[in-house]
Order: structure tokens, then C-alpha cells, then sequence
């Protein structure tokens, strides 16, 4: 893990959009939960990234955050294998309220039916991928005048 010198893991923690490659080439973004030193995404026969995975579970995330205003620019960026577990509702749970909030009522289900992630056994075919980094470089990238910024020296 490279040095970063911001905390990565309350950034991982905020609700970021992940950037997955895979074999293809592709590259789409995601919502992630970052628990236990590993990734989790959840796929199905549905995506793409599923089938792709199946073949070949290489794959590469980048999660990065740029705002102008307070000059915070943070990258992630994960290289490592998707492993597909037991789909698991607690864990959507966990993600589903860092992205949408607390309140299970007021999520959309259109164009994605988010309460039925909740509900058992979860979406048609639904699997976490588990992605343990093999390799993880953190960057902080942040205007200098910004309280954001790497310390100097």
C-alpha cells in the first residue's frame, strides 16, 4: 500500500463512485463497499462485468474525487481478482444507506428497484464480488493552498 497522506479509509468510507475495468476493454462506474481491507460490488447474470468476470476475474478499480472549490483531489487506484460470494443483504444494506441514506422509503425504483436489493434472496442471481487488492496506490493530488494538501517536508 503506498504511502497517501490523507486517511484512505475514511475516504474509501464516502460515498464515491468506483471506475471497474475488466477484460474487453470496459470500464463502468459502481457503488462499493469497502469492509475488511477488501472491495465488494454486486454483479448478477444481468451485467456485463458478471460474464466478463466468469471469464477472466482480473480487474482494475479506480476511485478518485475531485472538487474544485475546496481543492480536495484524491485517487485510489486497485489492481486484484473478483471473487464471486453469496449475495448478502446486511452488506447491501451497509452500502445502499452510505449512497442513498437512511430512509429505505424514499429510494427510487426506477431506473433500479434499490429496496429490492433488501428484500431476500436479493436481485435475480445476485453475487458480491470480493476484491482483495493485490495492488493499491493512494494519491493525493490536492491544490497546495488547500487544507487538503500533502504536507510539505
Amino acid at each position: 500500500m503506498s504511502e497517501a497522506s490523507f486517511d484512505v479509509d475514511a475516504f474509501l468510507a464516502e460515498a464515491n463512485t468506483v471506475y471497474v475495468a475488466a477484460s474487453g476493454p470496459s470500464v463502468r462506474p459502481l457503488w462499493y463497499q469497502w469492509e475488511d481491507g477488501c472491495f465488494w460490488l454486486i454483479s448478477g447474470p444481468w451485467a456485463k462485468l458478471y460474464s466478463r468476470l466468469q471469464k477472466d476475474p482480473k480487474l482494475a478499480l479506480m476511485i478518485d474525487t475531485t472538487n474544485h472549490q475546496t481543492g480536495r483531489i484524491y485517487q485510489v487506484m486497485v489492481g486484484g481478482e473478483a471473487e464471486m460470494t453469496p449475495y448478502d443483504i446486511p452488506r447491501a444494506r451497509r452500502m445502499l444507506h452510505r449512497y442513498l441514506g437512511p430512509d429505505e422509503a424514499s429510494w427510487s425504483t426506477a431506473p433500479d428497484n434499490y429496496p429490492g436489493y433488501l428484500k431476500e434472496p436479493g436481485p435475480p442471481g445476485a453475487v458480491w464480488l470480493k476484491i482483495k487488492p493485490k495492488t493499491f496506490k493512494s494519491f493525493n493530488f490536492s491544490y497546495a493552498n488547500s487544507p487538503y494538501a500533502p504536507k510539505q517536508g
